[in-house]
């Protein structure tokens, strides 16, 4: 069986409503939208825009090895490809001749040893990825509990938050991507 690529899910911008429930937040990190794909000891890197056919495996080749040490067979996390030198390093990372080193933060996982789990709450899907051995340059994207924006720490590199409900799904669109509600960004500006 293989899995993916798949629509990946979308923030709503946030406008100040009230939010009701058990909420996190995550920096929103200005980088390109990215899932990897574990099935038959293959990995695979593809962008979020499945109508362009961004199928970045063999460009991203360098980084396979090291999927495959902490990834389960038939996985699929979502993520966000960035660089040391921030969103203008990004393309350097699909040239032969890199001049910049790679940071791939995971935030989600929706296939996890070949059971989609979308329809499991996101506490549950965060459990299965910090019980992940992941090795860099991939890292679990750090989170919060969401107390209110006066509690609110972010980077400097950050250009914004992901507000998330803790009980949430995450819903795989057929045609395009699904637009949550229980997904809500807010940025502060891009640098």
């Amino acid at each position: 069986m293989k899995i993916g690529p798949i629509w990946l899910m979308q923030p709503i911008p946030y406008f100040g409503e009230e939010l009701v429930g058990e909420w996190i937040y995550e920096e929103k990190i200005d980088g390109w939208r990215m899932q990897v794909i574990k099935y038959k000891n293959q990995i695979e890197f593809w962008g979020r825009r499945l109508e362009k056919n961004p199928n970045w495996t063999e460009k991203l080749s360098y980084l396979k090895e090291i999927a495959m040490k902490f990834l389960p067979q038939y996985t699929l996390i979502d993520c966000e490809l960035y660089s040391e030198k921030g969103r203008k390093g990004i393309p350097s990372l699909f040239t032969k001749n890199r001049n910049v080193k790679p940071i791939i933060y995971i935030f989600d996982i929706v296939f996890f040893e070949n059971e989609f789990i979308g329809l499991k709450e996101l506490k549950d899907r965060k459990k299965i990825l910090s019980e992940l051995k992941i090795i860099e340059p991939f890292y679990l994207l750090d989170y919060n509990f969401f107390m209110g924006f006066s509690d609110i720490k972010i980077s400097k590199d950050a250009e914004g938050i992901i507000l998330k409900n803790l009980n949430s799904f995450y819903l795989v669109g057929n045609q395009a991507p699904i637009v949550t509600i229980d997904w809500k960004k807010l940025k502060y500006g891009y640098k």
